[in-house]
């Protein structure tokens, strides 16, 4: 009686092959169960001692085009396969025989009439009366398993827009390169503004330029990866980094079309170099990005590197960034009140408030220390938010104090005007306020921040519900002078660099008056800030501006100071 090894318990259609064996070598008719092998979707086959077909399955026949049954029976895999392939089957039927254990594997079978296909086998000694008298096998196809697994395997490591490697595959790569110790390079790219592609001409548009940057930057000889959005990483052998900055510099704007619209996409990029910059593939990508920033604080458009007092800024930043988010929860930021005069009289006529922050640790930081970083970073969304609450907090304390009020007008970033629901957040904290209240709030913006859509729609917004609207640091260049005829402005307030030693400075004197001639135009009033000498009060007296501020008539003033230049209210 035949006696097959056990082996993966479940294999059902090969327990059949050992079956039709079992029949087959008891001398019974073969003819009654080739049917029985050929109703197997898998290909099975029996081999004797020496490797000779015994019998074969038409699925088997099939996938080698075998016409005729008996054509293989008695003849062994050198009549299908090559030498050295036929060679490596007979040794697993002598490895089966010999360790009296079934063998389990894929194979990739290049030499078969249809093309490549990868088997997954299992072959087992067959004994009768415990003496081993052959081989049983049973193959499946898995080719189509086998190309699903190499194609996660390839999305597990490749962007599928750009076909390029991401940032798991960089990171292996580098890992890689790291081993070996041979100095290497890495360049970080990111396109700059590229986020008006996909706002002008949509997403499709931005995935079509992307593509085509990324075969741009793959003609330069470095490896190429994509690590997301806009962001691109090359990285090379430290011997070539000159000719790679080279190219690099020499596509520092990368030409782009996109449905017959040519342009020019540039980009700023951080180099570091291993093992100089870090022995981390994270070390190394960090101060890349540090790099990178500080490229695009020049201006973008360049290639920078990385320098290892970068880092201690980098450092830096995140740690005010911590302090700045630090600061809102524990209440370390304050308002201070300058007051803006009537020149002809001296006369309180409202109070512009600014932001100050006292650090527990590092005590006072001024403005500009802090400001043009909340901005890079958004928290000044945050704090505008606050800053707002303040002023109307002190309005409303100052009229529960008893005295006569003078509006507060209070600084908007540009980040703020871009969200399509600050008019509106406005508006409603404005309007749950009683009306004589309401009137005592104003906002200031700057001319840079209408130059984005959004930002001149919260505008509109914020005039059409009778909010007054301060233009700041006015005359700086930033004006569309279209633009801001169409706004419903309150007052115009001109730059301390217009004002600066105006009585002695003629070019001056003219781009003031020409300034007046417009804001008169607009029907407009005027605020001059920063008037520091009588002289340029005197001056501005004399143009007939109206309003002034700055340390000539008093410094920003603490919010108890400011309410003892309050009156009391009239009864």
């Amino acid at each position: 009686m035949l006696i097959v090894l056990s082996v993966c318990a479940g294999i059902l259609l090969l327990l059949s092959v050992l079956l039709a064996l079992q029949l087959l070598r008891a001398r019974r008719s073969l003819q009654q169960y080739q049917s029985l092998l050929d109703s197997i979707p898998d290909l099975a086959w029996v081999k004797d001692k020496q490797s000779r077909f015994v019998i074969v399955n038409q699925a088997f026949r099939d996938i080698w085009n075998i016409k005729d049954p008996q054509w293989l029976i008695g003849k062994d895999d050198f009549a299908l396969s090559p030498p050295d392939l036929a060679a490596s089957y007979q040794a697993d039927d002598r490895r089966v025989m010999n360790e009296a254990q079934a063998l389990q594997f894929e194979r990739n079978f290049e030499h078969i009439r249809d093309g490549t296909r990868w088997m997954e086998l299992i072959k087992v000694p067959v004994y009768e009366h415990n003496v081993i008298i052959g081989t049983a096998g049973i193959a499946r196809d898995i080719s189509m398993r086998k190309a699903a697994e190499e194609r996660l395997s390839w999305l597990a490591h490749h962007d599928p827009l750009t076909k390029l490697g991401n940032r798991s595959y960089l990171a292996i790569k580098i890992k890689e390169r790291i081993d070996s110790a041979i100095p290497f390079c890495v360049w970080l790219i990111d396109l700059d503004h590229f986020k008006r592609i996909n706002d002008a001409l949509g997403h499709r548009a931005g995935d079509q330029a992307l593509a085509q940057v990324a075969e741009s930057l793959s003609k330069i000889g470095a490896e190429v990866f994509r690590l997301g959005g806009d962001e691109f990483v090359l990285l090379d052998d430290l011997r070539h980094a000159e000719s790679i900055n080279d190219a690099l510099s020499q596509q520092i704007k990368i030409p782009v079309t996109i449905e017959g619209l040519y342009f020019e996409q540039g980009f700023t990029a951080g180099q570091v170099d291993f093992p100089n910059d870090g022995h981390t593939a994270e070390q190394l990508l960090k101060h890349a990005d540090v790099a990178l920033y500080e490229g695009k604080e020049l201006g973008r458009g360049h290639i920078r590197r990385f320098e290892s007092h970068m880092a201690t800024q980098a450092v830096r930043q995140l740690e005010l960034e911590r302090d700045l988010r630090r600061a809102l929860q524990e209440g370390q930021f304050r308002l201070v009140y300058q007051p803006q005069v009537a020149l002809d009289k001296a006369e309180l006529i409202g109070f512009e408030a600014l932001l100050r922050w006292r650090h527990p640790e590092r005590g006072e930081i001024a403005p500009n220390d802090f400001i043009p970083f909340a901005e890079q970073t958004g928290i000044i969304c945050r704090i505008g938010e606050w800053a707002l609450d303040c002023a109307i907090w002190q309005i409303k304390a100052w009229h529960e104090a008893g005295l006569a009020l003078v509006p507060i007008s209070v600084n908007v970033s540009a980040l703020q005007l871009a969200q399509p629901l600050f008019a509106q957040t406005v508006i409603a904290r404005l309007d749950a306020l009683p009306a004589y209240l309401r009137s005592q709030i104003a906002l200031e913006l700057t001319e840079s921040t209408l130059m984005h859509e959004q930002a001149l729609d919260s505008v509109h917004q914020l005039t059409e519900a009778e909010i007054p609207i301060f233009m700041d640091d006015f005359g700086t260049g930033y004006s569309n002078l279209s633009t801001i005829s169409q706004l419903a402005l309150s007052k115009l307030k001109f730059d301390r660099s217009l004002i600066k030693n105006i009585g002695n400075d003629a070019a001056h004197q003219r781009v003031c008056r020409a300034l007046l001639d417009l804001a008169d135009a607009l029907a407009l009033d005027v605020i001059a800030e920063g008037v520091e000498t009588q002289e340029e009060a005197q001056w501005l007296a004399q143009q007939g501006v109206l309003y002034a501020q700055g340390y000539w008539f008093s410094r920003p003033l603490e919010s108890q100071i400011a309410a003892q230049h309050l009156k009391p209210k009239t009864k």
